[in-house]
């Protein structure tokens, strides 16, 4: 399998307004095991302030083969259905291909996909893709036992060596605490309040040997679910959203986007509908605006 530089976009179980947390150490006494299973010696160590996970991979004394190369962490039935973008800090002094496999209950899928880590005794963000590739049908909302990760594959290379982890989640635009894949076209209507990661670029993975440019727009994605008579987005609890709107605008002509709890979003879509008049913070009536902020019935909007 080529080596390939990974692009990218920019933790026990939660769910919180940014994501579907795996594991981040939070919550851990130094020294145990994380909620890791035993292999590769599991340790949580803590690093400029942070609790991360401290493996150490050694030949096998026994059980089966290559058992301690290996991190694994019971999910619990984890929804990896409606969210399917897995994220992961990774440290390790090599480069290579750093395997992660999804387990699935009885034997229901057993799905690998690696990405590619450039060592250097440094943090990489690693991001797979379950929304793609074999099994990917197969994934449920809550038959999933096991991740496993791999930093060299599935081999015994690596005796001795050490690899770090942190921040396992799953990212994606949620509402109601699930994933918007779970969510039928054109059934979000009215009030839709968005929480989890939206954002939008390119990262490699692969599950065939070939490397896969996987381009992710949660944009485009929320205005798929979205029903054009979706009134207001709600996205101040939401993570690591930009700017670009364009596809929900489209969707739903005069959608209201409120970003923050003070400051919400309007566009000249809603202009076009309203006799309301706009005014810059300064009171001077607004005609054509730019970009920045400006009132609209007393109320603050950015555009």
């Amino acid at each position: 399998m080529k080596k390939v530089f990974l692009l990218t976009a920019w933790f026990v179980t939660t769910v919180c307004s940014a994501q579907v947390v795996i594991w981040n150490g939070d919550g851990k006494e130094l020294g145990s095991d994380g909620g890791f299973w035993n292999r590769a010696e599991p340790v949580v160590v803590e690093e400029q302030g942070n609790n991360v996970m401290k493996f150490t991979m050694k030949a096998n004394p026994g059980g089966w083969g290559d058992e301690h190369h290996n991190g694994a962490i019971p999910l619990e039935g984890v929804d990896f259905k409606g969210l399917r973008r897995l994220t992961m800090r990774l440290k390790m002094t090599d480069s290579h291909n750093v395997m992660v496999r999804l387990e699935g209950k009885e034997g229901a899928f057993n799905t690998p996909r690696w990405a590619w880590q450039d060592g250097g005794n440094e943090w990489r963000i690693l991001t797979y893709e379950f929304a793609e590739g074999p099994d990917a049908e197969k994934i449920t909302e809550d038959n999933n036992l096991v991740l496993s990760i791999w930093p060299y594959e599935e081999t015994s290379e690596g005796d001795g060596k050490t690899f770090y982890v942190d921040d396992i989640k799953l990212e994606g635009p949620m509402v109601n605490d699930k994933g918007i894949l779970a969510y039928a076209d054109n059934s979000l209507d009215g009030e839709v309040t968005i929480t989890g990661v939206i954002g939008k670029g390119t990262y490699q993975c692969t599950w065939d040997g070939d490397w896969h440019s996987m381009d992710y727009d949660d944009y485009a994605l929320i205005a798929k679910k979205l029903a054009p008579t979706a009134t207001k987005l709600i996205v101040k609890d939401a993570a690591r959203w930009d700017e670009d709107w364009s596809a929900i605008e489209a969707k739903c002509n005069g959608i209201e986007i409120v970003k923050t709890d003070d400051v919400n979003h309007i566009d000249t879509a809603v202009l076009k509908h309203s006799a309301d008049k706009m005014f810059d913070l300064q009171g001077r009536q607004v005609v054509k605006p730019v970009k920045g902020i400006y009132i609209v019935n007393g109320k603050k909007f950015v555009r």
